[in-house]
């Protein structure tokens, strides 16, 4: 079997005109008297493998020797297509799809058929009509090129943040075309390709989970098989939820003390704003809060009477397309903030309003290796609820190296939570080399350089 890529080639004269019944070819007994002795007609023509693009014309094949007074019968998934030229019956009609475009080419027994269509695919066979019938049987592939039918996205591309996106690509093409997911940013600039860790695929749809407003923007459906490509595009706008940012994450207060907790709402939207203590809402009617909202701002007033008073306080906004939250833990513990170093100086910020009592240096080799290491800070001097700290590591005989540093800080409540790591790079100090001494054998003293004896002995001379 071979392949055999058709030609768009115009058969109409080639086309066999509807043969009549006394046509040699076509005459039941081959125009041949009954006791003569007839020779069986073989077929020369080799099986095929046909590929043809739809909307072309495709002649198949079928050569006998001795051509003379052979019938050849055309046939395809039992459907009769023709005896010699004999067009079927109308029974048979009925399970032929466009018999108008299919002939015996003239002089010939070669199927023709024009137009091809996607449900012309599959097998044809060729048969001799005789006592040992031989046959040969083509397979036709169809092929067509990449199509896009339909690209569309789930709520028509306008989704809710947090929500989950499906897009759709309907192909046609054969053979079935490959598809190519791609986003190209809210001004269309960008190609970025679509890949697993984006989101899940299937035949031919991807569904985004969780998409962001940042998610917004063109899509792209790239589709191509080996005779054509195709591109659609879309526009998805991912409705965004308001967007809570505190200024301090953790706030030092003492009993009586009045804190300020502060919250900023980024939203295209007006948003409702809500403060929570511990899960519960806060009241603006309690003599401890005082809530002031301001368009998008909001600041929460709380002086304590009690260790109880203390706890994780939450800022809430919500528009039409959802909430978003953050929360700030009011604590009496010290609270350090800013720590970061300059080569082996170190600084960092500590609010508290209980007095000082301990502050720990923790550092580690930068590899992980080996335990932490502590080293004790000496406190301020002065008593403040917030103190800007130095330290240089010269001071503490740190080897050279690279390291990983720590912070936390006691007052007469708790120790405070470690402060985020920074790296710190300890350089080796140059040594100074003094001058070398030459000591004679077995003299206890040092031959040095004796630059002012020379001019000396010179002076002399000249006297």
């Amino acid at each position: 079997m071979y392949s055999r890529e058709v030609e768009d080639i115009n058969y109409d004269d080639v086309l066999a005109d509807e043969a009549s019944d006394d046509e040699a070819q076509n005459d039941a007994d081959g125009g041949n008297d009954a006791d003569e002795d007839v020779e069986d007609a073989v077929i020369v023509t080799q099986a095929t493998n046909y590929s043809v693009i739809i909307g072309k014309t495709v002649r198949l094949e079928c050569k006998v020797e001795p051509a003379d007074g052979v019938v050849v019968q055309w046939t395809r998934n039992n459907a009769k297509f023709f005896i010699g030229t004999m067009k079927p019956t109308e029974q048979d009609l009925e399970t032929i799809s466009g018999q108008k475009r299919f002939f015996i080419a003239a002089n010939s027994t070669d199927l023709l058929i024009k137009d091809i269509q996607f449900e012309d695919s599959g097998f044809y066979k060729c048969e001799i009509l005789q006592a040992n019938p031989p046959s040969i049987q083509h397979h036709i592939a169809i092929l067509e090129s990449a199509k896009i039918i339909r690209f569309y996205a789930s709520d028509n591309g306008v989704v809710r943040e947090g929500k989950d996106l499906l897009l759709t690509c309907e192909v046609s093409g054969s053979p079935p075309p490959q598809i190519l997911w791609s986003w190209g940013g809210i001004d269309g600039n960008q190609n970025q390709r679509l890949s697993e860790k984006d989101g899940e695929f299937t035949a031919n749809s991807v569904l985004l989970r969780d998409v962001k407003h940042e998610s917004s923007g063109k899509y792209y459906c790239y589709v191509f098989n080996n005779l054509a490509h195709a591109q659609a595009e879309l526009t998805v706008n991912v409705l965004r939820k308001p967007r809570v940012h505190v200024h301090r994450t953790v706030i030092n207060s003492d009993i009586n003390v009045e804190a300020v907790l502060q919250c900023s709402i980024h939203d295209e939207l007006a948003s409702h704003i809500r403060w929570y203590k511990d899960g519960r809402p806060v009241s603006d009617s309690s003599s401890q809060y005082i809530i002031s909202t301001e368009a998008q701002h909001s600041n929460l007033t709380v002086v304590p009477t009690s260790d109880q008073d203390f706890g994780t306080f939450t800022c809430e906004a919500e528009n039409q397309n959802g909430k978003h939250n953050r929360s700030i833990e009011l604590v009496q513990s010290p609270v350090v903030e800013s720590f970061s170093n300059d080569g082996p100086k170190l600084t960092w910020t500590i609010h508290s309003h209980q007095p000082l009592e301990e502050i720990e240096l923790q550092l580690r080799d930068l590899n992980g290796e080996g335990e932490w290491r502590t080293v004790s800070v000496p406190l301020p001097d002065r008593r403040h609820h917030e103190y800007e700290m130095i330290y240089s590591l010269e001071d503490a005989e740190i080897d050279a190296g690279k390291y990983e540093a720590t912070l936390k800080v006691k007052n007469n409540k708790s120790w405070s939570e470690h402060s985020n790591p920074t790296i710190v790079d300890i350089e080796a100090q140059a040594q100074y080399i003094r001058p070398a001494s030459v000591y004679l054998p077995g003299s206890g003293h040092s031959i040095r350089p004796t630059y002012i004896i020379f001019p000396l002995i010179y002076l002399l001379v000249r006297l």
